[in-house]
């Protein structure tokens, strides 16, 4: 059941909650929190500051941006496999680990990135898929009605049938406490390969070779992530990303074995996250002016105190900063079997 309660502030609140139920309500059994997109556009932080000065309230929760009503997540939650809502909270968080499609924050983490000057927080973002919700149980899991060539990455719009109408993709960015942009699950997996926070990714990229077909690749970093910014004259950002990948399936029947072949698959897949990445870059710098990849740290020794660190704005110099990107893939294993199969 779902219980609502308003007051003047959220403890009048809770207090409210109380007539209500048969128990009292403690706050020490929470396993998420979940915030409503249109509170987190208006800002979080007076929310936060009473949550996290109650006593029964731990800051290691996992924090949640709802796309829509909170009421309409609760609604709509219907688990596969687990019944336990803490369960439920905990599965999201190790699947998105793997998927990379949102980012894991808990409250501790949040409030840290959002107080450290320069910085701005992320969140992940809770939706309902609608066609996932109007599909009844005779047809759940149908694969009618799929596009066979979107994916669809947004959150509440992913290509799917069947299972938990609820999902967890996509990126809550935020300038200060106030969110200011929402990103695709695509676009978050760019978020967190540049801010170093995924070790492995499923990526697919066209063919290089056969026009028409897939080639589904698992990259992981092979040496850390470099980055340097310089803040004076001008502010220059230079990232050189070194990635290994494995051949994980190929739709285009293509033959990989040859050295000039993995070169051109590793060229296209070079290209494409180069591509994903700058774009990234320039929208959340030039139109959020925000740093969800916690760039500026890069730059603190440059400054002689933490006086001068903190008057430097780095919000506003965002739309001017020069990128220079770098990525490089190494396709070193093919899987099980080498070459395709023939047909005599």
């Amino acid at each position: 059941p779902i219980v609502s309660a308003s007051g003047y502030t959220l403890n009048e609140a809770l207090n409210v909650m109380n007539a209500g139920v048969e128990r009292t309500i403690n706050l020490s059994h929470l396993a998420a929190v979940m915030v409503s997109e249109n509170v987190a556009r208006e800002g979080m932080l007076p929310y936060l500051n009473t949550l996290t000065r109650y006593r029964e309230f731990r800051r290691t929760l996992f924090l949640f941006i709802t796309k829509g009503a909170i009421s309409n997540i609760f609604l709509h939650d219907k688990p596969v496999l687990e019944t336990s809502a803490t369960r439920v909270i905990e599965d999201f968080q190790s699947t998105t680990k793997r998927t990379g499609l949102a980012p894991s924050m808990q409250v501790h983490q949040f409030l840290t990135e959002m107080e450290t000057p320069n910085e701005d927080p992320v969140a992940p973002v809770l939706s309902v898929n609608e066609r996932v919700a109007a599909q009844k149980k005779k047809t759940a899991g149908s694969a009618n009605g799929l596009s066979r060539r979107e994916i669809g990455d947004t959150p509440g719009g992913v290509n799917r049938s069947g299972g938990n109408p609820v999902e967890d993709v996509g990126t809550a960015v935020f300038r200060g406490d106030k969110m200011v942009d929402l990103l695709t699950g695509e676009q978050t997996r760019s978020l967190q390969l540049l801010s170093g926070s995924i070790k492995r990714l499923v990526l697919s990229v066209p063919s290089p070779i056969r026009k028409g077909g897939y080639v589904a690749l698992a990259i992981r970093y092979a040496k850390p992530m470099h980055v340097s910014l310089t803040l004076r004259p001008h502010p220059v950002l230079s990232i050189k990303q070194s990635f290994e990948a494995e051949l994980l399936g190929d739709e285009s029947n293509g033959n990989f074995v040859p050295p000039a072949n993995r070169r051109k698959l590793a060229s296209a897949m070079s290209a494409m996250i180069h591509s994903r990445e700058m774009l990234l870059m320039q929208r959340v710098f030039a139109r959020d002016r925000a740093d969800p990849f916690r760039f500026f740290r890069y730059a603190r020794a440059q400054f002689p105190t933490n006086q001068a660190l903190l008057a430097y704005d780095w919000h506003k110099q965002l739309p001017t900063v020069k990128i220079r990107l770098s990525v490089e893939t190494n396709v070193r294993r093919l899987g099980t079997q080498l070459a395709p199969p023939s047909i005599p």
